[in-house]
């Protein structure tokens, strides 16, 4: 029946064709997101729910770490103990460290395979392009850990001329940021080159935090049609834990990250038929005062190929495979190793009145049951108005620390497993104006939660979940923009740590020597713990960021963080900081960005 109507559509009318020029990904613009559908994508031709942070937004922030910028898109919350460290990100209330999110830098998956979470805080900024975010699962798509969502943290690319820069800027709590980079070319090779360093004392007593970054991106246009990339990074992370609030002990403790990746990507067309393949490898090296000590490392190949059965369609089908390893060098040393085999297809049919996707994955575990995971999705247009539906099936293998890592694990757990419906709702109300709003519900199956009766984890837990998004963007003037966003969350008695409310919003102006950005958000309907106990004051806070560029060649540029001195607290759920924590106040730094 699905086929059926694709072949029927693709007869009445078709708006698009197939071949996207190969290098346009170095040129998306914010109407265009390449994660949603694996591919160059209209965000009104979605059915998935997306924001993306731009180029323009992230020359505008005081953050240091990619993830800390998510705290203003609606429905995402950031959990963190200060302006450095970790930046643990929760999407529709379903976070997890991570675990329960896809996280991806280029395409490529990174995550510490032993614990199966997100080690946010080695996720730099100095070198990101833009940050695309889906909201809700895409498991369909990329596998176990789409449950929630996926964070796709897209890179700079190099560019065909000689240059040279450098930014370095000086801030509250003694805190220093340096970053360089290089770029050349030589006839069809180019290179990019680029380092961070920094450290602060932190605003809480024992929060010092230090961080070493560097990144290389190699790139080699064999033609006009095929390319090759060779991607590498190195992070070293350093992050000490202070006290939460009516904590009286004196804090102490840290944690070391040491991360790295490579890859070696293919990308190309024949015929009008388009082939990627990556290869890949993620490692890291953590060490806790505790005396904690593992090694982890993933090895992964992707490989698809994506081509037109009918007029007005992209179908593409693809295979994956990566061996996870995992080593406890203390507490009792341990080794642990897997492999994961999967396939999937998708496919989307547009025409001018209504798009159609939907999608399947299959995972093969290693001595496991398989794992199906699905997706289908309408769009409706006409006009300036786009009304989207989805729904969608997002799953999570456990971990090594779920199954073997400590005396609680249990390696009889399932897969966890989420359930997604979503209506949304795209118009743009003016030539100055748009408007969003997005209305999910969803349910999880088999989450996994400590059990007191059996004292391990158990696939006991399961969850309800309903809200609402909307944001608006007006620009009344090319150098102007403002934009307003709200979400509302409904998880019954789940309430511990997840704001049930939240506004936020921004004013950016440029004015050819003069940029800058004043951002806000407002949270409340927030709690401590389930079941609407342990009230957390609402509160407000203003960031203001201002770039004077008097020459091509140089910006010199003024933050400020919390700009009225709230007062204010957040909850926190990330390794060794769980509770609630006292922000900094206002903070202030200055810097400077050179250019040749």
């Amino acid at each position: 029946m699905f086929l059926f109507m694709l072949f029927f559509l693709s007869i009445v009318d078709s708006s698009e064709s197939f071949l996207d020029t190969l290098n346009t990904e170095m040129f998306i613009s914010d109407g265009v997101v390449v994660t949603a559908s694996r591919y160059m994508d209209d965000v009104s031709d979605l059915s998935s729910s997306v924001s993306v942070i731009s180029e323009e937004d992230i020359g505008l922030v005081n953050s240091y770490v990619a993830p800390d910028l998510l705290s203003d898109v609606p429905g995402v919350e950031v959990m963190k103990t200060g302006n450095f460290g970790r930046a643990d990100v929760v999407i529709r209330g379903i976070g997890n460290n991570g675990r329960r999110l896809s996280f991806l830098v280029d395409g490529r998956p990174e995550k510490m395979s032993i614990y199966g979470c997100a080690v946010t805080h080695t996720f730099p900024l100095h070198n990101v392009k833009r940050i695309e975010v889906v909201k809700g699962p895409l498991s369909s798509l990329y596998g176990s850990g789409a449950m929630g969502g996926v964070v796709n943290i897209l890179t700079r690319q190099p560019s065909t001329e000689s240059k040279l820069a450098f930014e370095g800027d000086y801030g509250s709590f003694n805190t220093h940021n340096v970053t360089g980079s290089f770029e050349e070319s030589f006839s069809k090779l180019n290179f990019l080159g680029t380092a961070q360093k920094n450290s602060s004392d932190g605003h809480l007593e024992n929060s010092v935090s230090s961080t070493e970054a560097y990144q290389g991106n190699l790139v080699y246009n064999i033609n006009e049609y095929w390319k090759v990339e060779n991607y590498a990074k190195y992070v070293s992370a350093y992050k000490q834990n202070p006290a939460a609030v009516g904590d009286t002990s004196t804090p102490y403790g840290y944690q070391n990250y040491q991360r790295g990746a490579f890859d070696v990507s293919a990308y190309g067309e024949i015929n009008n038929i388009d082939f990627r393949t990556k290869i890949y490898r993620t490692y890291g090296y953590h060490e806790f005062s505790d005396g904690w000590e593992s090694r982890d490392r993933t090895d992964g190949l992707n490989s698809s190929v994506r081509f037109s059965i009918l007029k007005g369609n992209k179908t593409q089908g693809g295979v994956e495979f990566y061996k996870q390893y995992g080593n406890r060098i203390s507490h009792g040393e341990g080794e642990w190793r897997r492999k994961v085999y999967e396939g999937f297809i998708h496919t989307q049919q547009k025409t001018s009145f209504v798009n159609l996707s939907g999608g399947i994955r299959y995972t093969n575990i290693e001595e496991s049951e398989g794992v199906f995971s699905y997706d289908g999705g309408i769009v409706l247009k006409y006009n300036d108005t786009r009304i989207r539906g989805r729904i969608g099936k997002g799953f999570r293998l456990p971990s090594f620390s779920d199954l073997y890592l400590f005396p609680v694990s249990n390696p009889s757990l399932a897969c966890e497993e989420l359930w997604d419906y979503e209506v949304g709702l795209k118009q743009k109300l003016s030539n100055i104006a748009e408007l969003d709003i997005s209305l999910y519900r969803m349910h999880t199956n088999n989450f996994i939660r400590f059990s007191p009766v059996s004292a391990q984890f158990e696939n006991i837990d399961s969850l309800l979940e309903k809200g609402l998004e909307t944001s608006i963007g007006i620009y009344p003037v090319d150098w102007l923009k403002f934009k307003v966003f709200y979400s509302y969350i409904d998880r019954e008695e789940r309430t511990q740590g997840i704001p049930g409310q939240k506004l936020s919003g921004s004013i950016t102006f440029d004015r050819e020597i003069l940029e800058g950005r004043l951002s806000g958000r407002y949270l409340t309907d927030y709690y401590a713990a389930d079941n609407h106990l342990g009230p957390i004051p609402s509160y407000y806070v203003f960031d203001f960021r201002l770039n004077f560029k008097p020459k091509d060649y140089i910006s010199l540029s003024l933050g400020v963080d919390n700009v009225f001195d709230e007062s204010y607290s957040r909850y926190v759920e990330i390794p060794n900081a769980v509770g609630l924590y006292s922000m900094s106040g206002r903070a202030f730094k200055i810097g400077v960005a050179l250019k040749k």
